[in-house]
């Protein structure tokens, strides 16, 4: 394929980026047509729920705010958790795909091994979040430092065809040596992804701040955060959907972060062209 990008090769922070936008710009209107048929109905309740979390901040009943506002974190953290088990099967068995065939995708073959994976990523994301929230409370240091191998272990499952266990253990010991490097690869990823979901909320802050003035200048009885100010909720549930799309390039970055630190370990990369050539 004339646009194929080599996947296991060391790179540099400055690589990773670059072939990370250079991955999602070749291949968006293929991987995002899949993860429609995938993800669609996942993503439109994320979105819903993230409105209803956007709506009880507005509209807060003293009586029954912090169950109502609990229940909409529930249903943000429940659909965001499937929405992201089930885009990250997709990308990820995209990926797969990608580099099995050098860059030809066929799209029923990953929607296939996509669902096959469902079950076992929705667990991985449920393990993830306990061992992560374990080790916050508990001890605070262990949690940063489980961040680095749970954010590679969900590319690792896909692309090695392990098991829940299997993959959390092989994570641990891919960044051993190499923690700095991946968690500083992943932060700038993360920072730049976050800067760019930033600009998508601007709208909603914009006329946040605009309709905030007006109120404060004048006796208005239609103030922001009153039940019709339905708006700002559009506005900020727009946003909210773009950070949402946006997330599938962290986890295109995860692969190739992923890729990189496979091939310093183990030279997969090297052995596979040496088996191409012998063959």
């Amino acid at each position: 394929m004339e646009n194929y990008l080599p996947l296991r090769k060391r790179r540099e922070l400055g690589t990773i980026l670059s072939d990370t936008f250079a991955f999602s710009r070749t291949n968006a209107k293929q991987l995002y047509s899949v993860l429609v048929k995938t993800c669609g109905i996942p993503f439109l309740v994320v979105i819903l729920a993230s409105a209803y979390y956007q709506y009880v901040l507005m509209n807060p009943e003293p009586m029954t705010v912090a169950v109502e506002i609990g229940l909409a974190l529930f249903a943000m953290a429940l659909s965001g958790g499937i929405f992201y088990a089930i885009s990250a099967a997709t990308v990820y068995s995209f990926i797969h795909e990608y580099e099995v065939n050098k860059g030809l995708v066929n799209d029923a073959s990953v929607i296939d091994n996509a669902k096959g994976k469902f079950g076992g990523l929705i667990l991985l994301v449920i393990v993830s979040y306990f061992m992560l929230v374990f080790g916050f409370i508990f001890f605070v240091i262990p949690g940063i430092y489980f961040l680095v191998p749970l954010g590679i272990v969900f590319p690792l499952m896909i692309l090695r065809n392990t098991s829940v266990g299997s993959s959390i253990s092989q994570s641990f010991e891919l960044i051993k040596g190499y923690w700095w490097v991946t968690f500083g690869s992943i932060l700038v990823v993360a920072i730049i992804i976050g800067v760019i979901s930033f600009a998508f909320s601007m709208p909603a802050l914009i006329y946040l701040m605009i309709k905030t003035a007006i109120v404060a200048s004048q006796t208005s009885v239609n103030a922001l955060g009153t039940p019709n100010d339905f708006i700002f909720l559009i506005l900020a549930t727009l946003g909210n959907a773009a950070s949402y799309i946006l997330s599938v390039i962290i986890l295109i970055a995860l692969a190739i972060i992923y890729y990189d630190l496979d091939e310093e370990k183990n030279n997969t990369g090297i052995r596979q062209k040496i088996e191409e050539l012998g063959s």
